[in-house]
């Protein structure tokens, strides 16, 4: 590993490590029977393992890597530390040491300590199956009726001539630098990557960023991306779009990107933003008759069962939403399911998600353009937040808040671009959770000024358009009636 990367010696890095995967730590003897075998201590795992525990039931959960998965260690948690440290002006140094903070503080919550405490069994090493109903770990057999795979996902390296030679960084090691790159490429501008673009550009990096679609966030309606796309520029961020990297090198100059079209990107250090796979190597899920679909994913149906019906799965190893707060929710189903022959199901789910770049943009539900191919009707419901007094009083007028609803008022997607849309997209999130409509709103009574009387507006432009002239005509005759 280059001088410039790896985890800084002693202090706040040895605390952390000592709460995710302490060093000294034995394996209990895993003797008798369980409840539930929990294999992967990402988010779905750990909410699984002590929910379960709390329950009564006799849980073990297995870990290889780090307590927390991807988001503590390596996704959420670090990445919107950075962009909030870029965003008040910190110096690269004193951002990654609020990273490390950070995370080390949070590290807490999910640690092996913590759970061994709530009463779950922690395991640490690699799992596999020996059959549906037998899990080994090193020397220890595991016997347990039901079993949760978690084992989520790691970033996906593009099969790009020369990419893996030249010691490219992923989201696993790029919280790990020790020096700033004067020159960062990023491939790939999807969540991901367009935060990461931002917070390394606010601190200083010349960051270039290269996305072979033709817009940043490609699964986003284009307005919103553009929006985000403005950003970027505005905080110095080099935007290659509808350009794909055919090749890399390492040369004096640094690490060079060719890209389709010829032109060279030459960077000191390159980031790859591109995609996630599943971590289902090394499991022996044909021994417990797991099955793996084409893309990588654990195969499973509503309720979160595999091709065995002893064995659930749970978060980004299965899920087609790779969000923290999926995971969770798909967490609380399996218990619910695997514990006490419950029937919840994940496919009813309304799953929001959301860009934590400034602005941010935040999607819940359907876009127009999924509603259009399917060929359903719906009226569009929009506000600017320049509209709204407490968007001018906080100079935060950009963006805006489209939400796509049936005639009858009841909401079937929404997009907020701006400040805090992730914080404002959750009263949709409800209403949409509770099959509502705007016509509910109506007797809603916000805080003035706030950002959320988004909400109120929106009751009011649905209450007009009920406002028909035949009902305006009759309102009008019964008013000069009642004189």
């Amino acid at each position: 590993m280059s001088a410039a990367r790896g985890p800084h010696p002693g202090g706040i890095d040895a605390e952390y490590r000592r709460l995710v995967f302490p060093p000294d730590y034995r394996n209990p003897d895993g003797r008798g029977l369980y409840n539930l075998v929990v294999i992967g201590a990402g988010p779905a795992g750990l909410v699984i393992a002590i929910a379960a525990a709390s329950l009564g039931a006799r849980v073990a959960l297995v870990e290889r890597h780090a307590m927390g998965g991807d988001c503590l260690n390596a996704g959420c948690v670090p990445s919107k530390t950075l962009l909030a440290a870029a965003a008040a002006g910190l110096p690269f140094e004193a951002a990654m040491q609020r990273v490390r903070a950070v995370r080390t503080r949070i590290a807490h919550h999910d640690s092996v300590e913590r759970y061994c405490r709530a009463g779950v069994e922690v395991l640490l090493g690699e799992a596999r199956f020996e059959s549906p109903h037998r899990i080994r770990v090193g020397d220890i057999v595991l016997n347990t009726r039901k079993t949760v795979i978690a084992t989520g996902a790691r970033p996906l390296l593009p099969a790009i001539p020369g990419l893996a030679e030249s010691g490219a960084l992923t989201n696993e090691t790029v919280f790990e630098l020790r020096v700033q790159p004067r020159q960062l490429a990023i491939l790939g501008a999807g969540a991901a990557g367009c935060e990461l673009a931002q917070a390394f550009a606010r601190l200083g990096s010349r960051v270039e960023l290269i996305e072979a679609a033709a817009q940043v966030l490609p699964l986003e309606a284009a307005e919103g991306a553009g929006l985000i796309a403005s950003a970027l520029r505005r905080a110095g961020v080099m935007l290659y779009l509808g350009s794909a990297a055919r090749c890399a090198s390492v040369t004096p100059e640094g690490k060079v990107l060719t890209l389709g079209d010829g032109r060279r990107v030459v960077a000191d250090e390159v980031l790859v933003a591109a995609g996630r796979q599943r971590n289902v190597e090394g499991l022996d899920l044909d021994k417990a008759g797991v099955r793996v679909g084409a893309r990588g994913a654990i195969e499973v149906d509503a309720r979160l069962r595999t091709s065995h019906p002893d064995v659930y799965a749970a978060g980004d190893v299965c899920s087609a939403y790779q969000f923290t707060h999926a995971a969770d929710a798909q967490a609380r189903i399996v218990v619910r399911n695997a514990l006490f022959r419950g029937r919840a199901r994940a496919d009813r789910l309304i799953v929001p998600r959301c860009v934590y770049t400034q602005p941010e943009l935040a999607q819940i539900g359907a876009m127009a353009s999924e509603l259009q191919a399917a060929g359903r009707r719906f009226e569009r419901y929009r506000l600017e937040w320049s509209e709204l007094d407490r968007g001018v009083t906080d100079d935060a007028e950009e963006g805006f808040v489209e939400v796509l609803a049936q005639a009858g008022g009841r909401v079937l997607g929404a997009t907020l671009v701006g400040r805090d849309a992730g914080e404002q997209i959750a009263p949709l999130a409800l209403l949409m959770s509770r099959r509502g409509g705007l016509g509910g709103l109506g007797s809603l009574v916000l805080p003035y000024p706030t950002r959320s009387e988004y909400l109120r507006r929106l009751a009011d432009q649905h209450a007009r358009r009920r406002l028909t002239p035949w009902v305006a005509g009759a309102l009008r005759s019964w008013l000069r009636h009642a004189r």
